[in-house]
């Protein structure tokens, strides 16, 4: 890549100023698009006044450069536009007949498969991944392969000497009878110092303080999930599991979640969706909010409006009841939900508009 190159797209990057689709370098053995998303949301829970906010912004620069017929390079960066300019990924990486390999900090391929999730706001409860792997790693290698009916991806994420997660992941998806199956499973491993006087309750609820030595966690992560589409319709169901240990024994916590989902295309512009979330975890050696085990129910439902493939605005509503163990963290809807959160029996509502380019 030349320095004519990088002069014609930092530039375009930097000062873009229209929201349109933009190819911002066109030349005989390569190309550079620029694109995002601005988003806006308006959100009602219960315990909180209504918030308006920008959501997830972000815009992207991509670039691909042709080496041979069956051999092209390529990179992508994208930042965060909203309350901060903070880089989301950066890669590098090649592609070909033989696959696509891509190296730097990216989605690893469990979180960014994901699964059975159609919401713009509140779903997403029943996949418990990500609690050790991150879900996005700094320094990671990922490899994909797409066929006729068949499609294979794999992760490896570095352990940089303990700063970050040791993370194996391989998912493959194949389709029978019109049926599209996705399953996989992924191994994280992460080192945890010493910590001094955590504070707990024990069960007679007198405050206690605890030293937990330097020691390791692990997390053994597995989904399968089912989508189908009968015409304008589309059906998905999943079901994830997450077993995560001290690896000195003290502490374990398994977490299983399942989901149905459907869309439905009204017309060629707008839709309705929605799901059934269930989750649930068991603990030994601590408590959340007091509790060894519990569980959550999510279900939503929502509209979209699709004007062009540029703007889209869209609704949602969702009946949240019972406790969750870990939080939740859902990049594709921007929902989080802190952990050890409880819900009784609450109803929760949101609007919000995308404009892509």
């Amino acid at each position: 890549m030349n320095k004519k190159f990088l002069a014609v797209v930092i530039p375009a990057v930097l000062f873009a100023g229209n929201v349109s689709a933009a190819e911002i370098y066109s030349g005989e053995n390569g190309s550079a698009e620029f694109s995002g998303s601005l988003r806006a949301k308006l959100t009602k829970s219960p315990d909180s006044d209504v918030k308006l906010d920008d959501g997830s912004s972000r815009a992207a620069v991509s670039a691909l450069y042709k080496v041979n017929d069956n051999f092209d390079v390529l990179a992508a960066l994208e930042f965060s536009v909203a309350s901060e300019f903070k880089n989301r990924y950066s890669y590098i990486g090649a592609t070909g007949d033989w696959g696509k390999v891509t190296i730097g900090k990216q989605y690893l391929t469990a979180d960014d498969l994901w699964g059975v999730d159609n919401s713009y706001f509140f779903g997403g409860s029943h996949i418990v991944e990500g609690a050790v792997s991150g879900g996005k790693h700094d320094s990671s290698v990922r490899y994909s392969y797409e066929g006729n009916s068949f499609y294979v991806d794999a992760s490896y994420a570095l352990p940089e000497d303990g700063d970050n997660a040791e993370v194996a992941e391989l998912f493959g998806r194949v389709s029978v009878a019109g049926f599209d199956i996705t399953a996989g499973v992924s191994k994280a491993e992460k080192n945890n110092p010493e910590q001094k006087d955590v504070e707990s309750r024990d069960d007679t609820g007198k405050l206690v303080k605890t030293t937990y030595p330097e020691s390791k966690f692990e997390d053994l992560y597995r989904s399968i999930w089912v989508e189908r589409t009968f015409g304008d319709l589309y059906v998905g169901a999943q079901y994830s599991a997450s077993d995560i240990e001290r690896n000195n024994g003290t502490e374990e916590l398994n977490r299983t979640g399942y989901a149905l989902a459907f869309s439905y295309g009204l017309n060629d512009k707008a839709s309705v969706y929605g799901a059934y979330e269930y989750s649930d975890f068991e603990t030994k050696g601590f408590k959340i909010s007091d509790k060894t085990e519990g569980e959550a129910d999510v279900l939503y439902v929502g509209s979209v409006y699709k004007f062009n493939s540029y703007f889209r605005v869209y609704g949602e509503v969702a009946y949240v009841d019972g406790t969750t163990s870990l939080g939740v963290s859902n990049d594709k809807n921007d929902l989080q939900v802190a952990p050890a959160t409880s819900f009784d029996s609450e109803m929760m509502y949101a609007i919000g508009a995308r404009v892509y380019w």
